[in-house]
Order: structure tokens, then C-alpha cells, then sequence
């Protein structure tokens, strides 16, 4: 089913925006293709504080591993006492390590977001994300739409939209469809 273009009302050329952005046999060109993509995602953890997490992880499960095995009675209790608590102390620390690494990287995503706008959080993101996924193209007018009831059932229909006002009206919209207040995008 494609929905009516309100510029042209026409639905043979209209698509989704999603499946525009992936439809191999009309690619749409770079320009067009950096407007109408899906909005990004903001940042989570650090690759390194996962990494250290992971490594935290396989530490403390050989430290149960080691509680669950017999050690054979080793006659010194400071032998029994390192191996038995090692990985846990040793998990401690990497997991101590990985939150610093995680705080670190905040500070300076933080940092270099000042002269910027604020980055949405991930509830937003994922507002927005719906939204951009309600929304169709028309190839013809080179415009985007949403049509009546593609976010919620009493969401009325929108008009024709500037491809180079899209990414702008996926924030209005969500902020409307779902009472959110957005950051402002960047410039």
C-alpha cells in the first residue's frame, strides 16, 4: 500500500523514507540521502569500558569457578586465601578501571558537545527514530510526508515537506506526537 503525495496525489511514487534509503534499483543521491537518514544515536559506553567490563566478567566467573573446585589442600592458608579471592580483587579493579574509562569518555564527549547543540537523550532518540520511520517520500516532488494516523490513530495528516526540512520536522514531530521537548539540532 503507498500512501498519496499531498503535493501531486499521486501514490506510485511514494515510499517510505526507510525503504527509499535502501532501494537499490532508484538509489537516491548523497545530498538527498544524508537528509532524509535515520536520526543518530546517541552515544552509549565506551568501547574500552566494555571491553574492561568483559574482561571484569570472565575474571569473577573463574573466581566462582575456583570456589566451586577443590584445590587439593594446600598447606599454606595466604596460597589458599590469594587464590580463592585473586580474581574476585582482580575483577574489582577492572571493573573500577572501566567505569573510569566510561566517566573519561563522558567528560569529553561532554566537552566537545558545548559548542554544539545538546544530543537527545535515548527516550527522544527513539521518538524520533518512530517518527522517521512513519515517514514516506515522494520521488516525484522530491518531498516527504506523514500521512493521517501513521503515528497514532488521530495523528492527522502532514504536508508536503522540503526534503531539506526533514530532519527539523522528524523533531517537531516527535515533539508534538508525544509531548517531548527536543534539544535543538545542531547547526
Amino acid at each position: 500500500m503507498n500512501a498519496p503525495c499531498p503535493q501531486c496525489t499521486a501514490s506510485d511514487e511514494s515510499a517510505t523514507v526507510a525503504q527509499s534509503l535502501v532501494d537499490i534499483d532508484r538509489p537516491l543521491d548523497e545530498a538527498t540521502r544524508a537528509l532524509l537518514s535515520s536520526p543518530p544515536e546517541p552515544p552509549g559506553m565506551s568501547g574500552a569500558a566494555i571491553a574492561l567490563f568483559c574482561l571484569a566478567g570472565l575474571f569473577a566467573l573463574g573466581g566462582v569457578r575456583g570456589l566451586l573446585v577443590d584445590n587439593g589442600g594446600s598447606s599454606d592458608a595466604a596460597y589458599q586465601a590469594g587464590r580463592t579471592l585473586g580474581p574476585f580483587l582482580f575483577a574489582a579493579i577492572l571493573a573500577g578501571a572501566a567505569l573510569a574509562a566510561n566517566a573519561v569518555t563522558r567528560r569529553r564527549r561532554r566537552a566537545a558537545q558545548q559548542g554544539r547543540a545538546a544530543a537527545p537523550t535515548r527516550a527522544q532518540w527513539e521518538q524520533h527514530r518512530r517518527v522517521w520511520r512513519a515517514a514516506w517520500l515522494c520521488r516525484r516532488c522530491q518531498v516527504a510526508f506523514f500521512p493521517a494516523a501513521s503515528l497514532r490513530p488521530d495523528f492527522p495528516a502532514s504536508p508536503a515537506i522540503p526534503v531539506e526540512q526533514f530532519p527539523l520536522w522528524v523533531v517537531t514531530t516527535a515533539e508534538r506526537a508525544f509531548g517531548t521537548t527536543a534539544p535543538p539540532l545542531p547547526r
